[in-house]
């Protein structure tokens, strides 16, 4: 006999009653068996758990719960490696632990809770992290980037009820609102975005972050107009889709700073018009001289450091506008030159998830990128197993990558 694959597997549980019309109705095929409601337990999946701060993620089993009303099981083909999953590790933005990190993801659905309607299974999905009620005040305005019930999530590691998908034995292990660092995860139906068949996952998986947020800096939060002068601040994996949204937008002049040459070229590839190294040069000094000593029209800093909102700040001319994309430190402040504010009608903003409306704006940017429009291809620099997860958070520590993408 053959061994067995490896795989999800389902942990035996005890059979349920149900009514045969709503089990031929709802009971969906996983790996093989057929789950019925109320019925098998949880499915067993390889993830990467962080259990300690600034400790390696450790891969292992986790058991994932069944779908509840309004959720959504998916399989995860691909998963982008981001700077806020180093954060997280870090401990810069404290996480509830042990937790499944992972939030720009992709993948097919396998099954669906009762009341699902905009997914079934076998449909390709890419995840947003922001959840959105539908029903708070900044949902009903077109606003779901900020929606209370979505942000209670991504910083409690829960559902909105306080429960978990995840477990290992007895304990509960939580989620990152998609934690695609593991096979398998579940999701509100509002996350899952689906987008046609034909687009391969492991290119639209960047979509689900660092482009919806460079991207829609630009064009949701600071409405860039054409012929506007834009500076970036940063040229990772977020800044080059700031870039990509101020050529989009129609920008003249796209000034990419870092610290990186290797950074600064591949900058130039995806539109930008000038490069400036920091470590050489003045960089607001710089972004001054290439804009006959105004500054510029919209400066996007994308690190999250104070003293680079700062020069963000400086560097864009009276009646311009700041844009912070970066995600600081908890405990950090930034000190601006009070008078300057009044005088100089400068705007110092801020951008959460590219003020996304992630079912709006998502199938938006795929179409962008079939079009041939929008990057998506060049973004990846490099892709990994799942077991190298702890290689690509080094790599992308190390400033090796645009965006590293794990495949499962």
């Amino acid at each position: 006999m053959p061994p067995a694959e490896a795989g999800p597997r389902r942990q035996e549980g005890p059979r349920g009653v149900a009514n045969p019309t709503e089990v031929s109705a709802r009971s969906v095929e996983v790996e093989g068996r057929e789950r019925r409601p109320g019925g098998p337990g949880a499915l067993v999946v390889k993830a990467a758990v962080l259990h300690e701060y600034r400790q390696p993620l450790v891969i292992e089993e986790v058991e994932v719960l069944p779908p509840r009303a309004g959720e959504v099981l998916v399989r995860f083909v691909a998963s982008g490696v981001c700077h806020s999953d180093l954060t997280r590790i870090q401990g810069e933005r404290p996480s509830s632990l042990p937790i499944i990190l992972g939030h720009e993801g992709a993948g097919i659905v396998e099954e669906v809770g009762p009341g699902v309607t905009t997914v079934k299974p076998g449909d390709h999905v890419v995840l947003s992290w922001i959840y959105g009620c539908g029903q708070c005040e900044y949902c009903t305005v077109g606003r779901p980037n900020l929606c209370r019930v979505g942000i209670k999530m991504l910083t409690g590691g829960t559902f909105p009820d306080g429960s978990t998908r995840f477990r290992i034995g007895d304990q509960p292990v939580h989620h990152m609102v998609v934690s695609s660092f593991g096979e398998m995860g579940v999701v509100p139906e509002a996350c899952a975005i689906p987008v046609p068949a034909e687009v391969p996952l492991e290119r639209a998986v960047v979509v689900g972050c660092g482009v919806m947020t460079g991207v829609g800096a630009v064009m949701n939060t600071a409405r860039v107009h054409v012929g506007a002068t834009v500076a970036v601040v940063g040229a990772g994996g977020v800044g080059l889709n700031v870039v990509q949204g101020a050529v989009l937008a129609g920008a003249r002049q796209i000034i990419a700073v870092d610290i990186l040459d290797a950074k600064l070229e591949m900058a130039r590839r995806f539109g930008a018009t000038h490069g400036i190294n920091g470590r050489r040069e003045n960089v607001v000094e710089a972004v001054r001289d290439l804009t006959g000593g105004l500054g510029v029209d919209y400066a996007f800093e994308v690190l999250g450091r104070p003293e680079t909102i700062r020069q963000a700040y400086d560097m864009v001319k009276p009646g311009g506008m700041a844009v912070v994309v970066g995600i600081s430190p908890a405990d950090s402040e930034v000190a601006l030159p009070a008078m300057q504010i009044p005088f100089q009608e400068k705007m110092l903003v801020g951008s959460f998830y590219g003020g996304a409306r992630p079912r709006v704006d998502i199938p938006r940017l795929i179409d962008l990128y079939r079009t041939g429009r929008l990057k998506l291809d060049e973004l990846v620099t490099r892709t990994y197993r799942p077991e190298q997860i702890n290689q690509a958070l080094h790599d992308l520590e190390a400033g090796e990558l645009a965006r590293g993408v794990v495949v499962y």
